[in-house]
């Protein structure tokens, strides 16, 4: 019983809860009031709880899909990694047109911006108000727990203020509870490194009083380990080159001042998280993120076991049986991500331009990276006893793939034929309308914001720059090179799986003897794959300052007058990038409520 007043299973919370902190503090729809909320420590744990609600929920599901796009498409179709033949997509079109403007309110930085600075405000009322929150032994609140919730609530509040970080650079560092006629609600925006060293501050400050793992029905709740990833990866941010430009003397709000040291500074952040030795690589990459709980996870949303996200993301006509939701393969990956998974041949491997590779675009899908069968279904994909056919009719012809789904026929110009399934479960045979929760099986689909994979990416890249690709600077053991290989030999075919076409072995290591920046791609290329649609593709290239593919190919499979088929590499969109894209616009809303603030470049 204790447990349950405690709000002790997070995940239940998390993916079910109605209301947020603000609305647990209306009297109108509660009848509480503050001193109501935080003179009882089941009201004030809601609160936090409600606060971890808040944070944005990448993987759809059926009560809430997330303010992104308003639909169940990930973030990535808006980079050169993704497409989407999804209705009600217009969002993506307009985005990826480059016909936005500050004064768009359907953008995803539009509720970015709102949610994330309501979310603010929450931590900072839940901190102004935890020390008179009484002890309680009835609700298991004592004085360690006050000082986990608080910690709990700085950690929140740096991971709000990192997500706006990475779209707009630095920002006002509201840093208490202001009241709406409060000049502090008019605050102008900080230095990048001013806000950097704000969030870093927070971190280090949580970590101290976080614990390393939370009881089986507090997951979900932050770590230490959550608190370090969140400064490593800002850490990391601050020191690339969009942040981090030699050509700036001086900090701005667009910009850090450059110090080549900040490279030292995230590899030690990075560091930091590998040198705790609780968190591992999970041994097997199909179930890596159908696991409630595994070694790598540090920091994840916690759902409900669900089937909305299989039954929208693999393509329903693959399914056995009638019923089911006809709705899928909503994600698709770009021949441009496609052609990344390199090709194993002889124990090494090759990207498919290499003529090493002997790839043969007629036959393309053969021995590819392991983590090319577990993200996508493809022509030759097995998937519930079916081999996947897709493809379109030469004109004039009739005949097309038998498992085309036949809706939004409007939009298939934008079908890669390559659909996301990262997240899914292949075996989930989904026979029902998945709109109800509670209809069929159902899996654990929790989605990690942060998991030991990223970390050890962040640790290569920063200490490549830092130091090279093989020293052991920091003196734990570990180089940079040493730490792309972790993430790349784990990638191994699972045995017994159909999905897996029966291959063996995995990748093998890069090689030693490369030179800096030799190494820098290499570890963009891992990235690249091993992060695919978990939202890094599109902060990546921006933070690098790299150039995106603006032509956005599909690998088509056509079927020929004369009964045979052929794989065409074709443009099925074409995008708008400008410099100005390597930062969000601040929503035109808040510039007028609050004259203090000031655009960023080039809108």
């Amino acid at each position: 019983m204790k447990t349950l007043l405690k709000l002790g299973v997070l995940s239940i919370c998390l993916a079910s809860c109605t209301m947020d902190g603000d609305d647990l503090l209306d009297p109108v729809t509660t009848g509480l009031t503050e001193q109501d909320v935080f003179g009882s420590p089941q009201y004030s744990e809601r609160f936090l709880v409600d606060i971890y609600r808040q944070i944005l929920p990448i993987l759809a599901h059926t009560d809430f899909a997330g303010p992104r796009w308003r639909n169940l498409a990930h973030l990535d179709v808006a980079s050169d990694d993704g497409t989407t033949i999804l209705g009600g997509s217009d969002n993506v079109r307009i985005f990826n047109s480059g016909a936005m403007t500050p004064a768009s309110t359907n953008m995803f930085w539009y509720n970015d911006w709102i949610n994330s600075f309501s979310a603010i405000r929450a931590c900072n009322l839940f901190l102004s108000h935890i020390d008179n929150v009484p002890v309680d032994p009835q609700y298991n609140f004592s004085e360690n727990t006050r000082k986990i919730r608080k910690a709990e609530a700085k950690f929140l509040l740096a991971f709000n203020f990192a997500e706006l970080t990475k779209q707009f650079g630095g920002l006002p560092l509201i840093k208490e509870v202001a009241s709406p006629s409060s000049d502090n609600l008019l605050l102008p925006r900080s230095t990048f490194d001013e806000t950097i060293a704000y969030i870093t501050q927070l971190c280090d400050e949580a970590a101290a009083d976080l614990p390393a793992v939370h009881p089986d029905n507090e997951l979900g709740r932050a770590t230490k380990g959550a608190a370090l990833a969140l400064k490593a990866r800002m850490r990391l941010y601050s020191a690339s080159p969009l942040w981090n430009d030699p050509s700036n003397p001086e900090a701005t709000p667009y910009s850090g001042k450059y110090d080549i040291a900040k490279w030292q500074e995230a590899a030690k952040a990075a560091g930091d998280v590998i040198s705790m030795n609780v968190y591992s690589l999970h041994p097997d990459i199909a179930t890596l993120f159908l696991t409630r709980q595994n070694s790598e996870v540090i920091f994840a949303r916690m759902q409900e076991p669900m089937n909305y996200h299989s039954a929208t993301h693999v393509p329903y006509t693959l399914y056995n049986g009638s019923g089911a939701y006809g709705i899928g393969g909503v994600t698709q990956a770009s021949y441009n991500l496609v052609k990344q998974y390199e090709i194993l041949k002889n124990g090494a491997a090759y990207l498919p331009e290499d003529p090493a590779s002997g790839y043969d675009l007629q036959d393309p899908f053969k021995n590819r990276d392991p983590r090319f069968y577990r993200d996508f279904v493809v022509n030759g994909s097995r998937i519930l006893g079916k081999t996947a056919e897709f493809g379109n009719p030469e004109p004039g012809h009739n005949k097309s793939g038998a498992h085309n789904m036949g809706y939004l026929i409007a939009n298939q110009g934008y079908n890669s034929f390559a659909y996301v399934i990262k997240f899914a479960d292949p075996t989930l045979n989904v026979t029902w309308d998945a709109r109800n929760p509670g209809g069929g099986p159902r899996v654990h689909q929790n989605f990690a914001y942060f998991r030991y994979a990223e970390v050890l990416l962040n640790y290569a890249e920063a200490m490549n720059e830092a130091y090279g690709p093989e020293s052991d600077a920091l003196g734990i053991g570990k180089t940079a090179l040493q730490a792309l290989n972790e993430v790349r030999e784990r990638a191994k075919y699972p045995e017994g799986r159909a999905e897996y076409m029966g291959l063996k072995g995995g990748m093998p290591p890069v090689p030693a003897g490369l030179s800096k920046d030799q190494m820098r791609e290499k570890i963009k290329h891992e990235r690249r794959v091993e992060l695919s649609f978990e939202e890094h593709r599109f902060w990546d290239f921006r933070r690098w300052k790299d150039i995106p593919d603006t032509e956005i190919q599909g690998q088509i499979p056509i079927y020929k007058k004369d009964g045979t088929m052929e794989y065409q590499i074709r443009a099925i969109d074409n995008r708008y990038f400008n410099e100005r894209l390597y930062r969000m616009p601040i929503p035109q809303s808040e510039l007028l409520a609050n004259p203090e603030l000031v655009q960023n470049p080039g809108w």
